[in-house]
Formats: C-alpha cells, sequence, structure tokens
C-alpha cells in the first residue's frame, strides 16, 4: 500500500517553528490522533548514533524531539525517548549520550521518559518478511505506539540513511555487529532492514531534514542545510520521497530500490508528496557516497559470486586512518564485527581480507579520523 508523504518547510530549529512545521505536517496525515490514543506508551525511536552535539547533525535534533513530545502529550500519549546508539547498550553509555545529544534536557523541560530498559527479547517477524525472527530492544517490543525520528544522512555503506535504516537501532548494542558479520552482502543487510521494519512497523515517521548531513554520513561528513520536515505513516514512502529531495532516484539506493522490487511501494515519490512542492524542494548537487559493502553491481549487473571477491579487492571501499587525528581511544577496535582492526601502532591497522566493509569504524570514531577511499574507478563503474 502507498502512503502520502507530508513535505513541510521549516527552515530552523527555533523550537517555534519546528512545532508549527510538525502540526502542519500532522495535519496532512490526519493529526496525531489518528496514530496515538490517549494513555498509550509512545516510543520515540530517535537516531543517537553517538555522542555529538545536536550541532554536529549527526543525531535528531532535539528541537524535533521536544515538538514531537509535545504533540503526544496533548492527545495523551506518554512519551519515551529510546534509541540503541552504536556500541554496548547500557545505562552509563546512554546517559552520557542523552546528555550530549541534548535529549536529557528534552525530558527535563517536558516530563518525558528516556529509556533505560537495556533487556532483549526475541521476536518473529511477519509472514511477508523474509527473515524469521529478530532480537530487540525490550523496550521497542512492549511500545504501544513507535514514532520514528530519523536524520536526513549521506551513509558511507548504503549511500543514504533515513526512515528504514533508522530503525536499525532498535536492535540492542552489540548485536548489531553481529548482524552485520552474518549479512556481509549489501543487497542482503538492504533486505534485512526492510524486514525489520515490517517487525517493527512503526505508525508514523517524522524526519529531520532541517539540517541534514552530505558526504561522509552518517558521522564524518558535513551539514547541509535542507530546510523541511517530512510525515508519512509508511517508511518506504518516505525513504522514496527524501532520496528524491536529495537528487538520487529510488533505484540509486539498496533500501528504496529492494522496497521497489518488493511491491512495499510502486509509487514515485511525485505521486504520494503532499504539502510543499517536491520539485522545489530538490537539492541536485547534495553529495552522496557511491554504494559501499562487499556487494556489488557492474554496471548495472550484478556480479557472480565468482568475481566478487576479485571486485571487492580491485574496487571495494575500504577505511583509511589518520594517525594524527587518533586518538587510540579504541572504539574502531571493539566495535568491528569481523575483528578486523588492530591498535598496534601510532593509528589502527585494518585486515582487508576479514574486513566486511560495514564502515562501522568510521560511524562510530568520535575524532572522525576514519575516512573511507573509494578507488576512481568505482565511482562510475559501480552501481547499487
Amino acid at each position: 500500500m502507498n502512503y502520502p508523504v507530508a513535505l513541510v518547510p521549516c527552515s530552523s530549529y527555533n523550537e517555534r517553528t519546528v512545532m508549527h512545521a510538525v502540526q502542519d505536517a500532522l495535519e496532512y496525515l490526519g493529526g496525531l490522533e489518528s496514530f496515538v490514543q490517549p494513555g498509550q506508551r509512545v516510543l520515540l525511536k530517535t537516531n543517537l548514533l553517538t555522542k555529538r552535539p545536536p550541532e554536529d547533525a549527526v543525531t535528531t535534533h532535539p528541537a524535533v524531539v521536544t515538538a514531537v513530545v509535545h504533540e503526544v502529550l496533548r492527545v495523551g500519549g506518554k512519551p519515551i525517548i529510546y534509541d540503541s546508539p552504536g556500541g554496548p547498550f547500557t545505562k552509563a553509555a546512554l546517559e552520557s549520550i542523552y546528555e550530549v545529544c541534548g535529549l536529557a534536557q528534552v525530558a527535563r523541560e517536558t516530563g518525558a521518559e528516556l529509556n533505560w530498559n537495556t533487556a532483549e527479547v526475541t521476536v518473529s517477524a511477519p509472514e511477508e518478511a523474509r527473515v524469521r525472527n529478530f532480537i530487540l530492544s525490550q523496550a521497542v517490543s512492549s511500545a504501544d505506539v513507535i514514532i520514528n525520528l530519523p536524520k536526513l544522512k549521506s551513509h558511507g555503506l548504503t549511500r543514504y540513511t533515513g526512515a528504514v535504516k533508522n530503525l536499525f537501532g532498535c536492535i540492542p548494542g552489540l548485536h548489531k555487529a553481529q548482524y552485520h558479520l552474518q549479512l556481509p552482502a549489501l543487497d542482503r543487510f538492504a533486505d534485512f532492514l526492510l524486514d525489520l521494519a515490517l517487525t517493527v512497523k512503526p505508525a508514523l515517521t517524522i524526519m529531520d531534514a532541517v539540517v541534514g548531513m552530505e558526504g561522509e554520513g552518517p558521522s564524518a561528513g558535513t551539514p547541509r542545510t535542507l530546510g523541511y520536515l517530512l510525515a508519512s505513516p509508511s517508511v518506504f514512502a518516505l525513504d522514496v520521497a527524501a532520496v528524491t529531495m536529495i537528487g538520487l532516484k529510488a533505484d540509486e539506493v539498496p533500501t528504496t530500490h529492494l522496497a521497489k522490487k518488493r511491491g512495499l511501494m510502486t509509487h514515485s515519490a511525485d505521486k504520494i508528496v503532499v504539502g510543499a512542492n517536491l520539485r522545489k524542494a530538490i537539492v541536485s548537487d547534495f553529495e552522496v557516497p557511491p554504494p559501499g559493502g562487499t556487494s556489488f553491481r557492474l554496471l548495472g549487473y550484478r556480479l557472480p559470486p565468482k568475481l566478487l571477491k576479485l571486485a571487492g579487492g580491485l574496487l571495494g571501499a575500504r577505511p583509511v586512518f589518520d594517525a594524527e587525528q587518533c586518538r587510540r581511544c579504541g572504539i574502531c577496535v571493539r566495535s568491528c564485527p569481523a575483528k578486523a582492526i588492530t591498535l598496534a601502532g601510532k593509528s589502527p591497522t585494518v585486515n582487508l581480507k576479514k574486513c566486511i566493509r560495514c564502515f562501522c569504524c568510521q560511524e562510530l570514531c568520535p575524532v572522525q579520523s576514519v575516512t573511507i577511499y573509494r578507488p576512481w574507478l568505482s565511482r562510475w563503474l559501480l552501481r547499487p
């Protein structure tokens, strides 16, 4: 089924400006009353990838979370702010991240609950999913309603991260690294993300695209002002609209390409967007990296398995560590699903035979000392 996507201008993170934009977006979708009933526990799935302040454009901005909290309270819901960031899922880690990302202040000012439940459960996937079950945070499985609050960003592995990819944080702690290890091929990982979205099934997604991130996202890129919020009951529809807004076609991003192929999203962005003019919102020079990972299509054609390893060696992206910037904190070593990184010299080194190109090292580096090297030939030979 195809759902509408509300596209609403939002010129800044001024709280009043954001509040009005959220209200306008919800009006196009029938109001929050269409999604939340009085007394329901409403999990707000933010993007808290790592411990970074709001101005870095890595995480969902506190002003957006505040506006959604107020709307949930207005209709009688009980808002719970949640994410399972990269690394260990512990109370100590959450305390630091909530504070630095500005969401502890949101909770103090609004009365919203911060999630401290770090337990996990195994849940069955719906029939249409290709994965049979998932390990999820208990906080996710026990919520009455889930509202997904992603940040629009580029991504070194999946090119773009938004509504679908944000739900990866519903998997607790280091289990995310294990899923990366089990699914090193990019198309398989993207399919897995679609199944996760079908399982979590957020009632509503409101995307922070006021200031996004381009370039080496999702944490080492450059903030880019876009000036919009997007909202939809469908994560698949919203992502199609968002990738269109940053100058891509749905077939150029693994998750949207496969969502269309699986019939989860069939209409073009032009037919589903309501509110602002999508064509006027398009940023044609938004910098997006080529597809990463170990699954390639050469000039649009999927490589057979025997050529996959050769192509990965010749054309594949790989992490590069800056010895001068590196603080030797060891986060990249602990976060590497394949255990391919060691810290013996001045900076980490990576065993490329073991590396699965998930780029968790880049995502979680606190000082952006990891860049992704992409051979020039791959930029035009390789396709999603």
